[in-house]
């Protein structure tokens, strides 16, 4: 009745010799842990069936199919008339803006050129110069105030 107590509070374990070394039981028990998978197919997915097709170039298009698409197909084709219309409309702006502000630059210079030519016109030196050549003299007495007799 010695071994009966301790063999019930133990639970089962496979007697192994004395002799093997403490590995070799790490292995054995490993070994009795395991259970033999069976090898069963996998379906394959939907994404290999499809990089397969890709890699194949099997398509499987059908009439109906892309009868279906043609509507589509059609609003691509208008999206991008519209894009090509869109750049080629932008780049006449841009062009046009480049003209203008062109055609800014000369007009500025033309008016500060005009407006130094008529300041330097409008001394008193300038024109008392030209109305002498007319015959009329500058003033050398200041202008009198003429008042009525009312």
């Amino acid at each position: 009745m010695d071994a009966a107590p301790n063999s019930e509070l133990q639970p089962e374990e496979k007697k192994i010799p004395r002799t093997e070394s403490m590995a070799n039981k790490i292995i054995i028990q490993r070994e009795e842990l395991e259970e033999p998978v069976e090898a069963t197919p996998k379906a394959p997915s939907r994404l290999t069936n499809t990089f397969r097709k890709v890699a194949d170039f099997d398509f499987n298009i059908s009439n109906e199919w892309m009868l279906k698409q043609i509507p589509f197909a059609l609003f691509i084709v208008l999206l991008l008339l519209i894009h090509i219309w869109n750049v080629h409309y932008n780049e006449r702006i841009v062009r046009h803006t480049d003209q203008l502000n062109k055609e800014i630059k000369e007009l500025r210079s033309e008016y500060i050129s005009i407006l130094s030519e008529l300041m330097s016109q409008s001394k008193q030196s300038n024109v008392a110069a030209k109305l002498d050549t007319l015959g009329i003299k500058e003033l050398t007495t200041p202008p009198i105030k003429i008042t009525s007799g009312e």
